[in-house]
């Protein structure tokens, strides 16, 4: 029976799509949050947030976090990092859902 190698690298690609998808959705829910006067919750996003720099501080962290992920997971390297990168933002995402509806 064969196992999945150490060089398999098929999730890759799908860890990294799934990642940028939940951050920029993530992104959008946020920016609709902000405009209902729902402050960030992370203190670091929110003070770039207050200088005008969340949307491409969120833009480049998820262009980092894809780039790490697509050059990590052929080697076999942050795997596990990937998928709870992915749930996180999955997390996050359901939780903007949750939130803007009792709005």
């Amino acid at each position: 029976m064969e196992g999945i190698s150490v060089r398999d690298t098929s999730g890759g690609p799908l860890a990294a799509l799934a990642y940028a998808v939940l951050s920029l959705t993530d992104m959008m829910f946020s920016s609709v949050a902000f405009v209902l006067g729902v402050p960030e919750a992370n203190p670091v996003l929110g003070f770039l947030c207050r200088h005008g720099l969340f949307m491409p501080a969120k833009v480049l962290l998820t262009v980092v976090v894809v780039w790490l992920i697509l050059w990590l997971y052929p080697r076999g390297q942050g795997r596990s990092a990937a998928w709870f990168g992915v749930a996180a933002m999955g997390g996050a995402v359901a939780y903007h859902v949750w939130g803007l509806q009792t709005l």
